[in-house]
């Protein structure tokens, strides 16, 4: 199973008694004041997401068993975060002009977790006129910026995965990330579930993130691109996140013309490798934790983003295009070139050969391993919670091509 390494697991138990003392606001205003030193920016200009952010930090901090090592990951994910946030804000309001940068059609990949997402995204951003967010998501610096400033943003990014990867080796089996690699846009969404869900159940949050207007992420999302597109070659955006299961309206709404490539995948494997994936986060961030409490967790959330991507598929006439597991994978030579030619990209030769790369795992260590009753779940009871998507996703056609126009 997915956990963290013995070193963490010890240092966490060893840490424990420093855990009874921390103060999240002074460790809170701490945070900002580095972000303002390091950007030029001012607290004042971003006052809700600071309260949101602080919100979070302290739901985080409130769970049973928050671990010193989750503790030092929480705080600097924020810290990059925020400074990030007032770094975007300052190159705005240098050049103005950068909100002004159409984000034309771009291609959104989305799905539950554990659905071919990332090999899809891959894809789909290698082609020459498309490109996905890389390191820049990290620390989003505008065209001119000194070339070692970027080098240090780079080695920055993989040093933050490398460290990582070394505290749960499996992780890279289950996500490989590179700081050079296409990622997710949830680097740029401050607030969105799925990232919340590997850090423990934070309870105190769930509600709370569940009924959020995502509006203001989105815009700062649409933003970040825009200072990345700022003075450079203006290239198809290729996104790609689980989280934007939960916001299709205020997506499309943010990026008219979007083409939402969903992937799908029986439930009932999805919720078990998504088990594995949280296993991984909660026992770096948690000194103790319960594997059933992960399955509820994991089903919970999972049947939510179902549940309020459905409701939105109506409003979304032609924008939607239904992408079954089988057919990223199995018969993936067959299918992938339709794919493209759906989404108006040219299928060549460079296309081909980066697909069988793709199809040979590269760096995939040994396979990733996950079962259910690990997680006080069965079968059938995730096939219920599921309804009718269950049904749905055993319905999609075989052959990709076969398929009319989709929601």
């Amino acid at each position: 199973m997915g956990q963290a390494t013995f070193t963490i697991k010890a240092l966490n138990l060893l840490l424990a008694p420093t855990m009874a003392g921390r103060r999240v606001d002074r460790a809170f205003d701490k945070l900002i004041a580095t972000a303002e030193a390091e950007t030029g920016g001012k607290a004042a200009d971003h006052e809700q997401y600071l309260a949101d952010a602080r919100f979070v930090l302290r739901a985080w901090a409130d769970q049973d068993y928050a671990s010193a090592i989750g503790w030092a990951s929480v705080l600097g994910a924020l810290q990059s975060r925020t400074t990030n946030r007032f770094r975007v804000a300052r190159a705005i309001a240098e050049h103005p002009e950068i909100e002004e940068e159409p984000i034309t059609a771009p291609v959104v990949v989305t799905g539950l977790p554990r659905t071919a997402t990332t090999f899809t995204h891959n894809l789909l951003a290698h082609p020459a006129g498309n490109r996905a967010p890389l390191w820049e998501m990290f620390n989003t610096l505008p065209v001119g910026a000194d070339e070692a400033l970027a080098r240090a943003a780079i080695k920055d990014a993989q040093d933050f995965i490398g460290t990582y990867d070394k505290a749960a080796p499996v992780f890279g089996d289950i996500h490989k990330m590179d700081a050079m690699l296409p990622e997710e846009c949830i680097f740029l969404l401050p607030f969105h579930i799925f990232l919340w869900g590997v850090c423990g159940p934070m309870d105190s949050a769930r509600q709370w993130r569940r009924d959020r207007d995502f509006t203001d992420d989105y815009r700062f999302l649409k933003q970040a691109l825009q200072v990345m597109q700022y003075g450079r070659e203006r290239r198809r955006w290729v996104l790609k996140t689980p989280c934007h299961l939960w916001a299709l309206p205020t997506l499309v709404e943010t990026f008219p013309g979007a083409q939402v490539v969903w992937n799908h995948r029986d439930p009932a494997t999805v919720v078990a490798s998504y088990c594995s994936l949280m296993e991984v986060g909660w026992s770096v961030q948690l000194r103790k934790y319960d594997p059933a409490q992960i399955g509820a967790t994991a089903l919970s959330l999972l049947v939510e983003a179902v549940e309020m991507s459905t409701a939105a598929r109506a409003g979304l006439p032609g924008q939607i295009i239904d992408v079954g597991y089988t057919q990223m994978t199995d018969d993936a030579r067959q299918q992938v070139p339709l794919l493209f030619e759906r989404l108006d990209l040219a299928w060549d030769d460079q296309a081909s050969a980066h697909l069988e790369h793709l199809l040979t795992r590269p760096g995939q260590r040994r396979r990733h391993e996950y079962r259910l009753d690990r997680f006080g779940l069965e079968r059938d009871r995730v096939e219920q919670a599921f309804g009718d998507y269950t049904d749905m996703v055993a319905g999609l056609p075989a052959d990709f091509g076969a398929r009319g126009e989709t929601a």
